[in-house]
């Protein structure tokens, strides 16, 4: 079974900001917070995710920043070890797009890490699906 994790940060967006959200996508009927479930349900209970369409490697380098996709929704962690994944950072897609953000919050996730004291031996390795998901 994989593990999930949300940063008091993240679960306070999600509380917060995710919620209120309409569905912006042309090809979504669903809200924000419900494709963002239905991802999660889906991640935790080992299904299968389409690599760069629902999750990516932010960039590839050591202990790298991932993240997970909906139409409406980017969400940005890291994997301290495979099938465990801890959620930092969530925004909308369009201004994740629209303000070339991804380099601003691939460090700040770094950030978190260090101020967290996370031992670096859990910031995770691996920059491919089978690195950080099993089958």
């Amino acid at each position: 079974m994989r593990q999930l994790y949300g940063t008091r940060g993240f679960l306070a967006w999600l509380d917060e900001r995710a919620r209120g959200q309409e569905p912006s996508s042309i090809d979504s009927d669903t809200t924000p917070l419900e494709q963002i479930d239905d991802l999660f349900y889906r991640y935790v209970a080992g299904r299968t995710l389409t690599h760069r369409r629902e999750f990516r490697c932010v960039k590839v380098e050591k202990n790298p920043v991932w993240e997970f996709k909906t139409p409406d929704v980017r969400i940005f962690g890291w994997f301290p070890m495979k099938d465990c994944f801890v959620a930092v950072y969530g925004d909308s897609a369009d201004r994740v797009k629209d303000h070339d953000l991804y380099r601003g919050y691939r460090l700040e996730v770094r950030r978190i890490r260090r101020e967290m004291g996370v031992e670096e031996s859990l910031y995770g390795e691996g920059s491919v699906p089978n690195d950080v998901l099993s089958p």
